[in-house]
């Protein structure tokens, strides 16, 4: 009996153990606001999109500059939130590029945030150039 206790519990331990090492990492939550302001961007939206991977919840709220068009919100569907997370976790976050320049002038400004762990990944992207995984993850958000 005390044989089985002693095995229950290291076993409890070593999961507790393996589960915190992957949690600490472990990509919980998306913030990415793709903003149209710039050049003639009256017609286009700028959508903010908030993505809780734990909760498997999303928001994402799309406006307008010009007050002709009305505001919106969406969620995205399970599937498209764990293809984004696929794609999150299959890039190495230590080597994302954190800033992208467009070589044209006014040109819209969106920012990704990913929160992985304790850490906190700020990605600049002016005139929407990066590179995968953010231009995959605009597909998938970006409804207009």
């Amino acid at each position: 009996m005390v044989s089985r206790i002693s095995f229950i519990t290291l076993l409890l331990s070593f999961f507790t153990l393996f589960s915190s090492t992957t949690r600490k990492d472990a990509i919980t939550k998306l913030e990415m606001h793709l903003s149209a302001f710039g050049v003639e961007s009256d017609d286009f939206p700028s959508i903010d999109v908030y993505i809780d991977f734990i909760n498997d919840s999303s928001n994402c709220h799309k406006w307008y500059y010009n007050p002709k068009h009305k505001d919106s919100t969406y969620r995205l569907t399970s599937a498209e939130m764990k293809t984004i997370l696929s794609l999150l976790e299959t890039t190495d976050l230590n080597e994302i590029k954190t800033t992208y320049k467009s070589q044209m002038s006014d040109q819209p400004t969106s920012t990704a945030i990913i929160f992985a762990g304790d850490r906190k990944i700020v990605i600049n992207d002016y005139g929407l150039q990066a590179d995968d995984p953010l231009k995959s993850m605009y597909k998938l958000v970006y409804r207009f």
